[in-house]
């Protein structure tokens, strides 16, 4: 069975998700498009040599729309990166021109994939690609699974990082997410996170060393974590090209995996009509469920402050 494809946005993020998709043999067929035509067809030359002992045959083309609009996901990752003195919801305006580029071309053209967006802001831009979609005749429905943003896959990926160190163990063995914006409004729900399967507050009440670490402290090391990466190399790539891979394998696998992406909300949590950072299964149709965890009182409000943060800049785009 073919899978393709598309990334749209070939910069440091988009050439890193593409040579993660390829050498994990995610997809056997890929499109990369890019405004500056030559450095995706650099690209694809390259990745033609990297993958060419590999045991999946990979078909590459660079800036190909046509085959584009037929690939079944198309992850974009067009955008600018934030300056020093920026957050990523200071991006918002040029982010916002590119995808007002982009969705037409797609839709126009017989798009009827899904949609994985990486440029930031992540959640409000993805909200903005729901909003476009509809505009160019896509279903009412559109965005309910089949748009959505890599959001805090990335945050709970550094999240679990974080807690393994402190706690002395595999990251594999921290349970948990972090949920709301994909930036500074982000919060933890700390009564469903577990370490081995033993709730986290538990264990921080038991051992001294941990109970040493403010919670909010540990909450802005999470959202700092790539901003730590950013200010010395002037981007970050590796992270957010495997949450974007992991993401892909588990849409072209229908894994049914419960993973935390920018999806759109519909009643859940008491919100409605933004996409925010909350768990959800991931599978063929994209997300297929919104997984409400048991918030506590002050966990809900944090996240409906971060919801509403989010809210706010979609007014102001709109």
């Amino acid at each position: 069975m073919n899978r393709r494809v598309t990334i749209i946005g070939t910069g440091n993020v988009g050439a890193a998700t593409a040579f993660s998709l390829a050498t994990q043999g995610l997809v056997n067929e890929m499109v990369l498009i890019d405004v500056k035509e030559k450095k995706s067809e650099a690209d694809v030359l390259d990745l033609r040599d990297a993958t060419a002992r590999l045991p999946v045959q990979l078909k590459l083309w660079a800036n190909d729309w046509d085959r584009g609009v037929e690939s079944d996901i198309v992850i974009i990752s067009a955008g600018p990166l934030p300056r020093p003195d920026q957050t990523r919801l200071d991006t918002l305006e040029d982010g916002k021109k590119i995808i007002n580029d982009i969705i037409p071309r797609l839709y126009t053209g017989g798009f009827g994939g899904i949609i994985i967006n990486i440029t930031n802001p992540c959640d409000v831009i993805s909200h903005h690609i729901w909003l476009k979609a509809r505009e160019c005749g896509a279903s009412p429905g559109s965005g309910g699974g089949n748009i959505f943003g890599t959001g805090t896959s990335l945050d709970s990926l550094r999240l679990r990082r974080i807690l393994a160190e402190l706690c002395g163990v595999a990251p594999s063995s921290v349970e948990g997410y972090s949920m709301g914006e994909h930036g500074d409004s982000q919060m933890v729900p700390w009564s469903q996170i577990r370490i081995g399967g033993k709730p986290f507050l538990e264990l921080r009440e038991a051992e001294s060393r941990i109970k040493k670490e403010d919670l909010a402290n540990l909450v802005y090391k999470t959202s700092y974590a790539g901003w730590e990466v950013l200010l010395r190399k002037g981007y970050t790539n590796y992270g957010i090209a495997t949450a974007t891979a992991d993401l892909v394998r588990a849409v072209c696998n229908d894994e049914k995996r419960i993973v935390p992406v920018a999806a759109l909300l519909r009643g859940e949590y008491g919100l409605s009509d933004l996409h925010i950072g909350v768990p959800a299964v991931i599978g063929a149709a994209g997300v297929e469920k919104i997984v409400e965890l048991d918030l506590s009182a002050e966990e809900l409000g944090l996240f409906h402050k971060s919801a509403e943060l989010i809210k706010s800049y979609i007014a102001k785009l709109n």
